[in-house]
């Protein structure tokens, strides 16, 4: 029994963290909107959901870190993280 309730235990958690980040949606539109939109419309964006991996959302806002985008560092794990979690056509994106 005790195998079982650590499965569903772990798939809880699995799901609410992937639903923690995605409805971090109203966090993730923030900082889209904020930080993000200031260079870029959010079509761009969108246009890479389900495209890109986390590793390579986290090296894209790195590389706008450089260019001088007002990102914390924890702000940009937030972006990778809501970013891979998010749909292809996730609306807190791709909706204005």
């Amino acid at each position: 029994m005790k195998p079982f309730a650590l499965l569903a235990l772990l798939l809880l958690f699995s799901l609410g963290a992937t639903t923690a980040a995605f409805a971090g949606g109203t966090q993730c539109t923030e900082l889209l909107n904020s930080r993000c939109q200031v260079c870029h419309y959010k079509s761009r964006i969108c246009q890479r959901l389900g495209q890109k991996s986390k590793g390579e959302w986290k090296r894209s806002i790195g590389n706008m870190m450089r260019y001088g985008a007002k990102i914390t560092e924890a702000e940009g794990k937030i972006l990778a993280q809501c970013l891979n979690a998010a749909p292809v056509g996730a609306e807190f994106v791709c909706k204005n």
